[in-house]
């Protein structure tokens, strides 16, 4: 065989490898993580947070907006991000931060401002409109084309998750009403389609490439018969009702916190149930993505989960994640939450002190493993 053909076997045999490399990568979930603090931090503090998170290799993040810090106050423009009722100064540097350190972003709203709410408290669903003209503020400052206080352009969000977890009563409430004689009747899902239907909308119409992700439900395995205070509305059940709706979308997120490790957890919503939930999102709008925006495992006891395991078993917990969630194509992003243990919340690849915890390296080799690709690579 001649040089030449020789080095043109080669360089298809290359070629080849790189497309099948490509092929093979994006047949897998894109890993996320999350450090929920981000919010609280500025400056340099936050600065350094984000630098841990890069320093683990993962190349998407999602970033909780906390509505009601952004709008203390009622807009005169609602729609218009650059109205001065409203304060970005912080989520601007976020979004800079994670540009400069070739990190996307999912970013996700909740937290009604009094304003907003019928019954100003916490929790409370917001009126439809205000929700939908916050929703295409957002997308129109991080739309990739917004003019950045601090020069060029303020970049961009690749998805708006809408709400987070709209079935659980700290989030969003009401999620029943009393029906004498009656099984309590759920409400929740129909006020959430008409904030999605109004935030899709607007969304659309100043980003049309922003991916809108609906659902976000948390993980409530069954709807109590009887409406209590603090009662939750199962996901399967709240994904049937939004079914009556009908919203468009175009991807749903569900959360995810098995009792026992990913193989062995059976409970509904899990990695082996899941296909349940993907058929019941099929009935609103089929075929649609499916991301997995928290998930992970607690290493203690806390306030909002009984249920823990061993750093060690956290450690495993990381690898047969993202396993199973490669049994499920349809499953697009995997998103561990979260970084860094806190006092309610001990699911980090941290600790509170800062020290690495044996989950730390495991999740790395998996964003390396699980990078980003087509609509989900840095724009």
């Amino acid at each position: 065989m001649s040089r030449r053909a020789v080095w043109l076997v080669a360089a298809l045999a290359a070629t080849l490898g790189v497309l099948l490399a490509a092929a093979i990568a994006s047949g897998r979930p894109i890993a996320s993580l999350q450090d929920d603090q981000l919010p609280n931090f500025e400056g340099a503090v936050l600065a350094e947070r984000q630098d841990m998170l890069a320093d683990t290799g993962v190349k998407v993040t999602r970033v909780d907006v906390i509505w009601s810090d952004v709008a203390k106050r009622r807009p005169a423009s609602a729609g218009d991000p650059a109205d001065p009722a409203y304060d970005w100064d912080r989520y601007d540097q976020i979004m800079r931060g994670f540009a400069a350190r070739g990190i996307t972003v999912l970013l996700d709203f909740y937290s009604t401002p009094k304003w907003a709410s019928r019954t100003k408290r916490p929790g409370a669903a917001p009126r439809a409109p205000d929700a939908g003209r916050f929703a295409r503020a957002l997308a129109a400052r991080y739309s990739g084309t917004f003019p950045d206080p601090a020069g060029g352009t303020l970049p961009a969000a690749r998805a708006i998750e809408i709400w987070n977890e709209p079935n659980i009563p700290r989030f969003f409430q009401p999620q029943c009403a009393k029906r004498r004689g009656k099984r309590a009747e759920s409400v929740s899902p129909r006020l959430y389609a008409a904030i999605l239907a109004a935030s899709y909308a607007r969304i659309k119409a100043v980003s049309p490439d922003t991916i809108v992700v609906a659902g976000v439900t948390g993980p409530a395995g069954s709807t109590p018969r009887f409406c209590e205070t603090g009662v939750a509305t199962g996901a399967v059940d709240f994904i049937k009702g939004l079914a009556k709706e009908r919203p468009n979308f175009d991807a749903f997120s569900i959360h995810f916190y098995p009792i026992g490790l990913p193989r062995q957890a059976f409970f509904v919503p899990s990695w082996n149930t899941l296909d349940r939930v993907i058929r019941t999102v099929d009935r609103i709008r089929p075929g649609r993505p499916i991301h997995v925006t928290e998930t992970g495992y607690h290493t203690s006891y806390n306030r909002f989960h009984r249920y823990f395991v061993s750093e060690d078993q956290q450690a495993v917990s990381v690898d047969q994640t993202f396993e199973m969630a490669a049994r499920h194509p349809r499953v697009k992003v995997v998103n561990w939450f979260n970084m860094q243990d806190n006092p309610f919340w001990t699911g980090g690849l941290l600790r509170g002190d800062l020290s690495r915890k044996p989950s730390w390296d495991r999740f790395s080799a998996v964003a390396a493993a699980h990078p980003p690709y087509g609509p989900w690579a840095q724009r």
